[in-house]
């Protein structure tokens, strides 16, 4: 029986981001193949739940978040180095133990860049340097090295470029859940034409620029967010949630109703500049939406050149005060297929034994 560790993410059953969401559906969409998972689960992440058949939960009571998720990984990789044949990195922070663990037994290393972590400006000077030190690392030591985008294959130096392999995130959509009384009374925007915007509260996402390019207008925008968990975000939210026209959501994490909203929506738009195949931008390709989105190459990869793109916000600005008529925008063909669950389960799987 192989077994499997993956390190990285808050936890099973963790809602926090796209690994979370990876991690998920790894343990639930599981083949049943001959081989169990070991996932660690962080002091931020639930206590009391049934892991799925073949897989296992090791709890270590710190945080997975910031500066304390260092050595929350650094303490998983320990913990499972000698006992697990295949590590699944989901970001490599933790990679500086490798070379030194790597003299004394052999492992299957794979690892989820999950982006070019240093460009992000959230990320001091020395911060950045270490990230693209534990970049390398990985490139050395992996098997094999999992981009969620095909852009970022341009960071890969050639000589590395025959263990990449790209697996986008995937998305699903409930379209159970219907408008009730109840649910209008919660989210009044529901009976009223409205763009959506989902987006961490990062500035490289650019929700500031997003909610002032709404400022004036007669539109509304409808942006969901984690506001109060940092400065920033509190920021955001503070300087707009007194207009009018652009409703602020702290937090909502009811995949039901979030999905609700999601449908009923006019247009997606899509603000982030340093994400690979954002999963917010996934679960609109799936539902079907319009989606306008800021002009990057990994936007464009991740939608297949479809949609509209804007470069400026005073673009965007023009687009939602004159466009009426935005189907012409829905992703369509069978690109969506590539971003079903079972077919990134499956390819996920597949570098494990290969």
């Amino acid at each position: 029986m192989k077994k499997v560790a993956i390190v990285g993410s808050h936890g099973l059953y963790a809602n926090y981001g796209g690994w979370d969401q990876l991690v998920n559906n790894l343990a639930e969409k599981k083949s049943k193949g001959n081989f169990e998972y070991l996932i660690f689960n962080s002091s931020q992440s639930l206590k009391d739940f049934i892991p799925p058949p073949g897989v296992s939960i090791k709890r270590i009571e710190l945080k997975s978040s910031g500066f304390i998720g260092l050595f929350f990984d650094f303490y998983s990789i320990l913990i499972c180095f000698f006992k697990v044949d295949v590590i699944l990195f989901l970001g490599v922070q933790g990679m500086p133990l490798i070379p030194f663990l790597s003299m004394f037994r052999k492992c299957v290393l794979i690892s989820n860049m999950g982006g070019i972590e240093w460009e992000r400006p959230k990320f001091g000077f020395l911060s950045k340097q270490y990230l693209k030190f534990c970049f390398w690392l990985a490139l050395v030591y992996s098997k094999w090295v999992i981009l969620d985008n095909e852009h970022y294959k341009t960071f890969i130096p050639n000589k590395y470029v025959y263990k990449t392999i790209v697996i986008p995130y995937g998305g699903v959509i409930d379209f159970n859940l219907e408008s009730t009384n109840d649910l209008v009374s919660k989210f009044p925007f529901l009976t009223k034409t409205y763009f959506l915007s989902i987006s961490r509260s990062l500035r490289d996402n650019q929700i500031e620029k997003l909610c002032e390019s709404f400022v004036g207008l007669n539109e509304i925008l409808v942006l969901i967010s984690n506001f109060s968990k940092s400065e920033f975000g509190k920021d955001v939210l503070n300087k707009h949630k007194f207009f009018d026209n652009i409703i602020l959501i702290d937090g909502l994490y009811n995949k039901q109703e979030l999905d609700l909203i999601r449908r009923k929506c006019i247009a997606y738009i899509h603000t982030h500049t340093l994400c690979g195949t954002a999963p917010s931008l996934v679960e609109m390709i799936v539902c079907g939406k319009p989606i306008i989105s800021f002009d990057i190459p990994q936007n464009r990869f991740t939608l297949d050149g479809q949609g509209l793109f804007f470069s400026e916000f005073q673009v965007l600005k023009k687009i939602v005060s004159t466009i009426t008529e935005f189907d012409n925008y829905i992703v369509k063909g069978d690109f969506c297929n590539r971003y079903d669950w079972n077919d990134v389960v499956s390819k996920y799987e597949n570098t494990f034994f290969n």
